[in-house]
């Protein structure tokens, strides 16, 4: 006869795992809800003319303006997760809740998928060979991208991996209260990814930029008028359902969307060593 018999307890709230669950770089970008249609156009407009003086016949000069479309194809992406009733009767914690919550984190991974997939499509680089972030290497990418005519105007973002993020903590610009506004060391984590306004950019950090932890990472400096994002304008659909028939619950979130590069000048690819940090 034993002498005991032990209870095993299970939690009943379960607990996320680790995953990116949130469209981050939606906001750094140009979109555009669509009611309907396959394709959204963005149309870019440039004077590319200095003023002149009156003619000799006494007429001012015309000239045309310089306009490009550009066109952002949507796609439909989806993710569905089923589960039988007994699987739901007889498994740990709210089921449903599980097969809704980590649906509707694979679509919001795509939209920041295809945003980066633009990025890595600019053609001009700070540096042709990988190095780590300093202070040097972020003057020469903004000096690249400024060169092109791109304004200061608050609306430039830097993603970089957080391996170059850690680099970038060690510049004393970068960490210093005397440069910028944000405490993290002192205040913690803000809910959602953390932004820092510093040297006239908005940096955050983001794990699924390409060898991201490798000695050939990629990082972005980037404007946000150089890439549009078009989406079907009742966003993420999430949708949750049962099949009385076969017994069975599903959950599915959907989305329609697709980005396209609208100026490759506003986008500075920097090659960066996370091997040091990794």
């Amino acid at each position: 006869m034993a002498e005991t018999a032990f209870q095993t307890m299970y939690r009943d709230e379960w607990i996320a795992g680790f995953e990116r669950n949130e469209a981050c770089l939606r906001r750094t970008v140009i979109t555009e809800a669509m009611v309907k249609g396959q394709k959204a156009t963005f149309l870019t407009a440039l004077s590319n003319r200095e003023a002149v003086t009156r003619g000799g016949n006494g007429l001012i000069p015309s000239a045309l303006d310089d306009l490009t479309q550009s066109e952002a194809t949507l796609v439909e992406k989806h993710d569905l997760s089923k589960k039988t009733g007994f699987n739901i009767f007889a498994g740990q914690s709210d089921q449903r809740a599980i097969m809704q919550k980590l649906t509707r984190n694979v679509i919001n991974r795509d939209i920041d998928n295809v945003i980066i997939a633009i990025l890595t499509t600019g053609t001009v680089e700070a540096n042709t060979t990988t190095s780590i972030m300093t202070k040097q290497l972020v003057n020469i990418a903004l000096t690249k991208l400024y060169n092109a005519n791109i304004q200061n105007d608050g609306m430039v973002f830097g993603v970089v991996t957080p391996a170059a993020w850690s680099h970038l903590s060690d510049i004393p610009d970068f960490a210093s209260s005397d440069y910028v506004n944000s405490k993290p060391l002192v205040d913690g984590m803000p809910s959602g990814p953390e932004m820092k306004r510093w040297n006239g950019v908005t940096w955050m950090s983001h794990t699924a930029l390409p060898a991201s932890g490798l000695s050939t990472a990629e990082c972005f400096l980037y404007h946000k008028n150089a890439i549009g994002h078009a989406y079907d304008s009742r966003d993420v659909q999430s949708l949750v359902g049962y099949d009385q028939e076969q017994d069975y619950s599903w959950a599915r979130t959907s989305l329609y969307h697709g980005a396209v590069k609208l100026q490759n000048a506003g986008i500075v690819k920097i090659n960066h060593d996370d091997s040091q940090y990794s």
